[in-house]
């Protein structure tokens, strides 16, 4: 296995450029091809003299195809390992640069040296920074690990390839008719055969730090490549790059799509073969009810293509990214609009109550507003991210079940640790997770239990976040924020805790329009989703929030 200072000190430079004349050399030899064709039994001429003549311009030829087998072999080889490399310090660089940061070092042997923290540290700040350490060391371990597996599977792959060639076992050219083999052909075959294989990624379950690191040291090449050939492998990874996640989820659409066109037509067979009666209307409203499930997953898809392929949000200079796509029960998705991994700010959106597949175009809209007041708020990049990651209560009925809020924490620590290991290198994207109705509880759960790798936490129409105080969500209080209409039913609940708008919670307050009212009572479930609303000074909050501005 590779050792770290081995791995330090490679360079992808001489391989590199050994490719051109690797390839001038291929070229020249494929060039004589023909030529030696032509001569092998020329027109007219037989006998003796003309079969040991024939014979001896075959062994040329089979030679010659041997040779641009391995002329085509080499070059490939040696421009993957190439490429290949490049992706290997590309995860040196970042390893070094994190333990910099923090005031670590990396021994030649891959252990990591803790110089210890600042000497400046007030003292109530000494058990939170030592945590923190203990974390980043931790992630220093197993960034040092991937990229030391990688490289050990470069190293493995590319002496394969050359013993394929130094033992003459890349092609078997004799097998081969010379009446009409040529010598592009065997270089072909030779080219497949010098290739490397993508390293394997960590196993399900790793954490986004790993996953990044595993995803630094693969080339742009093989991203696209295994983006393209294994999409379930690149789509649903929190630490991959969300341009080759769109790549990978676009393709896992499609199948989504093919699936649920053939639920749909095989659940309409069966409906129109039950016989009409009074005896089978309770198995027609069950098919009826799937056929209707279907379809309503069906137009999600539809309207997901739809987002993705629009023409004016391109215009706009407005793109969105497929994050996260699952057709199973209710349907998940994740749809970010811009780019998370260049945007210096960054927001994830978690939608509460009814939020389904069905649904999710409504709440990608909501995205889209959001990130619209982020850029009149600034002229930095900004990204607002549809986070459908979890399964949402079906109704109020279930609403005030805490267990959708736990079984979701985890996929949302996940994906925000995700965020911060896919953003480009430079200057941190400043993160805010906004959370409406159940969707604040989902966030203020994660927040609470998991330590969200968020900036601002915004609660919209919230009934309640799991804690009694802000504190609790392991934020400044000042980044904590609470927006409620007055004519809010759901804001008054306090089901899971203090309403984040009460004085005794500590949060700041976003003002809002009052919504519209039903006579008597006041309140109206129209009144807890028009946050969004154009004039509403909520989404105006909202941006300037997403975008670290103080909302006025």
């Amino acid at each position: 296995m590779a050792t770290w200072g081995e791995v330090k000190r490679w360079q992808p430079g001489p391989l590199q450029g050994a490719v051109e004349p690797m390839n001038g050399a291929y070229n020249k030899v494929v060039a004589c091809g023909d030529d030696l064709r032509d001569t092998n039994t020329p027109y007219g001429w037989s006998g003796e003299a003309a079969s040991a003549a024939a014979g001896t311009v075959n062994q040329i030829i089979d030679g010659l195809e041997e040779h641009s087998a391995e002329l085509a072999a080499s070059r490939r080889g040696v421009g993957d390992t190439g490429d290949a490399i490049t992706g290997i310090q590309h995860g040196v660089q970042e390893i070094e640069e994190l333990a910099a940061k923090h005031h670590f070092t990396v021994g030649e042997d891959g252990t990591i040296i803790d110089s210890g923290p600042p000497p400046d540290i007030p003292e109530d700040q000494r058990a939170a920074v030592e945590t923190e350490r203990k974390a980043v060391a931790a992630e220093l371990r197993d960034r040092v690990g991937q990229v030391l597996r990688s490289a050990t599977d470069v190293d493995d792959d590319f002496c394969a390839v050359l013993d394929k060639i130094l033992s003459g076992h890349t092609i078997d050219a004799s097998a081969n008719d010379n009446e009409t083999t040529s010598l592009a052909k065997a270089g072909s075959d030779g080219y497949a055969a010098g290739s490397l294989s993508i390293p394997a990624p960590p196993p399900d379950g790793a954490t986004a730090a790993q996953n990044a690191a595993y995803w630094a040291t693969i080339s742009k090449g093989q991203r696209t490549q295994l983006a393209m050939d294994r999409p379930q492998l690149v789509g649903p990874r929190d630490g991959f790059s969300a341009v080759h996640r769109d790549i990978a989820n676009q393709i896992l659409l499609g199948h989504e799509r093919t699936r649920l066109q053939s639920d749909l037509w095989r659940i309409q067979q069966d409906l129109n073969k039950l016989p009409h009666g009074p005896g089978n209307e309770n198995e027609r409203n069950i098919l009826n009810k799937q056929l209707s499930g279907i379809q309503g997953k069906l137009d999600g898809v539809n309207k997901i293509t739809e987002v993705l392929s629009g023409t004016k949000d391109a215009a706009e200079g407005r793109k969105h990214y497929l994050l996260g796509i699952d057709g199973a029960e209710d349907g998940k998705a994740i749809v970010a609009t811009g780019n998370p991994d260049s945007a210096r700010n960054v927001a994830t959106f978690v939608p509460g109550t009814g939020s389904d597949l069905a649904t999710l175009g409504g709440n990608i809209d909501r995205a889209d507003v959001m990130h619209r007041a982020a850029e009149k708020a600034t002229s930095e990049p900004n990204s607002v991210i549809t986070w459908l990651g979890y399964d949402a209560p079906d109704s109020i009925l279930n609403a005030g079940s805490a267990g959708y809020a736990e079984d979701a924490r985890s996929s949302l620590d996940s994906f925000q640790d995700g965020l911060r290991e896919s953003h480009n290198p430079g200057q941190p994207s400043h993160n805010t997770i906004i959370g409406h109705s159940y969707g604040s509880t989902v966030a203020g759960f994660a927040a609470r239990d998991e330590h969200l790798a968020v900036d601002d936490f915004i609660a919209v129409g919230s009934p309640g976040v799991g804690v009694d105080d802000a504190t609790g969500l392991h934020l400044p209080p000042e980044h904590v924020w609470g927006i409620a209409a007055e004519n809010d039913p759901v804001a008054d609940l306090q089901r899971f805790g203090n309403a984040p708008t009460d004085a005794d919670f500590g949060a700041n307050k976003i003002n809002a329009d009052a919504g519209v009212s039903w006579p008597v009572v006041g309140y109206s479930l129209t009144a807890h989703s028009q946050y969004w609303d154009p004039r509403n000074p909520a989404l105006a909050g909202m941006g300037q929030v997403i975008a670290g501005k103080q909302p006025h």
